[in-house]
């Protein structure tokens, strides 16, 4: 499963997280420590690699969870040279388009799956899937709840805050308020599958 595409229309689900939601430590010494890892065994993988740059554009994104982060960097040491340099640029950067498969992203997915889900996450999800089906009442609550606890570790804090004032807007608004938040932290993530029209 890619995990950047997984479940496009749960990721608008992650707004409620400032409610008590805690799974994200988004920590600048992990973040630095975990990107280094991954952007150092791209070095040894291929010459070519711009290492500082990779450090950089790893450590500046604001959109993924230090958990994410981590789970990236330990599966990139897993994988071989050949498998793990033909999915990235040589800045780090994802190369797999919307549906692929690919094992970075898989081997990421699985590792944060294996965390099973808190108290606070599930309690999150339980209120976005109401919040959800206030707005639209043919979303299936199983299929989102169970998308919900699967994204939330993805994700940093920062972002589920922004999302958080998405999600509480009346429904008319939700949407054009999740565009904006992508675009402000410059994520090409959709928060919600179009064409959704909210009555």
């Amino acid at each position: 499963m890619k995990l950047a595409f997984r479940s496009r229309a749960l990721l608008l689900m992650v707004g409620l997280v400032g409610q008590g939601l805690a799974s994200c430590d988004d920590g600048i010494d992990g973040a630095t420590a975990s990107c280094r890892v991954y952007c150092d065994k791209l070095e040894m993988c291929d010459d070519g690699t711009d290492l500082d740059g990779c450090e950089k554009i790893c450590t500046a994104q604001l959109v993924r969870s230090q958990a994410y982060l981590e789970s990236r960097a330990q599966c990139a040491s897993k994988l071989s040279c050949n498998v793990f340099a033909g999915e990235v640029s040589t800045m780090g950067e994802d190369r797999c388009a919307s549906g692929e498969r690919c094992e970075l992203n898989d081997c990421t997915g699985d590792e944060l799956a294996r965390a099973k889900p808190t108290n606070d996450q599930q309690s999150y999800c339980s209120r976005a899937v109401t919040k959800l089906n206030a707005c639209d009442r043919s979303l299936e609550p199983a299929v989102l709840s169970t998308h919900c606890l699967d994204v939330v570790p993805t994700l940093s804090d920062g972002y589920l805050q922004e999302v958080q004032v998405c999600i509480e807007s009346d429904c008319a608004q939700v949407l054009g308020c999740l565009k904006r938040a992508a675009d402000r932290f410059n994520t090409d993530l959709s928060l919600y599958p179009d064409p959704v029209v909210f009555d």
